[in-house]
């Protein structure tokens, strides 16, 4: 019997980006009947935090956004490469390619990083125009909170998957994993659930469940693009994403459900934050600890 993450003689091409197609649909309706479109939160309450001055929220914003850009930049700019663990598009085979340049962004982790240096961006732009005393765009009280909803998300979906899955199955299969543990990696895995739980600590709750929708569309234009650049450049990030798979339907619906999962779990967290903030910080801090990995798991067994 074939398995879920298994090929079958049958391509699930066409289910797959039908039900992705669906769910996307699904999204866009929920975001124009839901109320996500509409400004619920002032100028204020994105700009400026009810815990440090206006301006420090402003030059820690400024800080996230550079630190996005510039790791994305040298990431691009570097001339060896990096070997990962993809799976080919023709033989099916998964195993190490060295990627070099732009193909790098094709990562589900750098779409993630750059759509977090975009909100902070974004976000920075509020706080040093209620510094400096320019007009706030109405626009902004729409894509602050929709950019916010998408990165919490998503980080928290590449924290997760990287320490849960993606290494334990490398480290299974005695694959060469210690790219996972480079400045970069280590940035994108880890530093963006820090980066991301400071910023909901330290300003008010400007995302409700009315913005679920855009961490969905955001997951399913992933997708989409993934297929699309497989079959282009001969290659996936990840297996398991991969449409022609006999249970690629499941493994995709599965992963939309994940990403609205942890954007609920966001907005629990902001609810304990917005309840009582030391004790919110405190569970924000727990969390992250137990969702990154900063050490290999092979140090303490490797001979010395």
């Amino acid at each position: 019997m074939v398995g879920v993450r298994e090929y079958s003689e049958t391509d699930r091409t066409t289910s797959t980006m039908a039900l992705v197609s669906l769910v996307s649909l699904i999204a866009i309706y929920w975001i124009f009947s839901g109320g996500s479109t509409e400004a619920e939160n002032s100028i204020l309450e994105i700009s400026s935090s009810p815990v440090i001055p206006t301006i420090a929220l402003a030059i820690f914003r400024t800080m996230a956004a550079l630190t996005v850009i510039t790791t994305l930049c040298l990431i691009v700019s570097s001339k060896t490469g990096l070997s990962y663990n993809v799976l080919d598009y023709e033989s099916r085979e998964y195993g190490p390619r060295r990627i070099f340049g732009t193909h790098r962004l094709a990562a589900f982790t750098m779409w993630s990083f750059f759509l977090m240096g975009a909100y902070f961006a974004i976000a920075a732009y509020a706080s040093w125009a209620a510094v400096i005393g320019l007009e706030v765009p109405n626009s902004l009280l729409i894509i602050c909170p929709a950019t916010l909803a998408s990165s919490c998300a998503c980080a928290l979906l590449v924290t997760v998957t990287v320490t849960v899955m993606l290494i334990p199955e490398a480290h299974e299969r005695g694959d060469d994993f210690g790219h996972y543990f480079r400045w970069d990696s280590q940035m994108m895995h880890n530093g963006n659930v820090i980066i991301l739980g400071f910023e909901l600590i330290v300003t008010g709750a400007s995302v409700g469940i009315e913005h679920i929708s855009f961490p969905i569309l955001f997951g399913s234009a992933y997708v989409i693009f993934s297929a699309l650049f497989a079959m282009k450049k001969g290659f996936y990030f990840y297996d398991f994403i991969d449409p022609r798979l006999n249970g690629a339907p499941v493994i995709h619906l599965t992963l939309l459900a994940v990403l609205a999962c942890m954007y609920i779990g966001v907005l629990l967290l902001t609810s304990v934050i917005e309840w009582n903030r030391p004790a919110g910080t405190l569970v924000t801090v727990a969390l992250i600890l137990l969702m990154t990995t900063f050490r290999d798991p092979r140090e303490g067994t490797l001979s010395p």
